[in-house]
């Protein structure tokens, strides 16, 4: 079963909704194939200009390891984009991608375990797009063009692509807030207002090339 951040767990009967689709979704989760893994389709509408979207589950231990090195493959200036869940994403201006990572590692509990806070790294132009983003349930989703070097970064993560993979937020769950199990985490409120006080956000929108 896939490592999950302490912040997530199932509903306790007392917090269900009486709706016997949400009952029947959590009995279906106890045969949902939650693993690490990856699944992986090609764009076929070209409305954007990316070749491939893939979406992977990793232990939630190595999730972060793993959103470095799959930015390392992206272009040197990258663009970050976060927001609170649900909420509209803030883009910041293109910035040197070490001087992004370097300044997003002071973060890395909050944006694995924090499941209020959304984050990726995007390249945008006429020609590419290119991101890879941490989703709210703390799985990853990339949007890219080299899949010959997205299946080897994948290989060496030991990660296979899967079949049939299920992400917990296919099913009913509770999310709890990470203070109750770190106390020196900073809030989803802090971590934003820290983020925009250091990327100064311009605009708001896809493509700030």
């Amino acid at each position: 079963m896939l490592e999950l951040p302490p912040t997530i767990r199932l509903p306790r009967p007392d917090e269900l909704p009486d709706n016997p689709e949400v009952f029947q979704r959590l009995k279906e989760r106890e045969n949902a194939n939650i693993v690490e893994g990856y699944i992986l389709s090609d764009n076929t509408t070209h409305d954007l200009p990316f070749t491939f979207y893939a979406e992977i589950n990793i232990d939630n231990s190595r999730l972060w390891d793993l959103f470095k090195t799959l930015a390392n493959i992206l272009p040197d200036n990258l663009s970050c984009i976060y927001n609170w869940y649900e909420e509209e994403p803030i883009f910041s201006i293109y910035k040197d991608k070490n001087i992004l990572l370097n300044q997003l590692d002071i973060y890395k509990t909050e944006l694995t375990q924090d499941c209020n806070l959304e984050l990726g790294l995007i390249y945008h132009t006429d020609d590419k797009l290119e991101e890879v983003f941490i989703a709210d349930s703390k799985f990853l989703k990339v949007w890219g063009n080299n899949k010959i070097a997205f299946r080897q970064l994948m290989n060496d993560f030991r990660l296979n692509e899967v079949s049939g993979l299920n992400f917990v937020d296919e099913f009913p769950k509770i999310v709890e807030p990470l203070a109750m199990f770190n106390e020196k985490a900073k809030s989803t409120e802090t971590i934003i207002q820290e983020l925009n006080d250091f990327f100064n956000p311009k605009k708001k929108g896809w493509k700030l090339w």
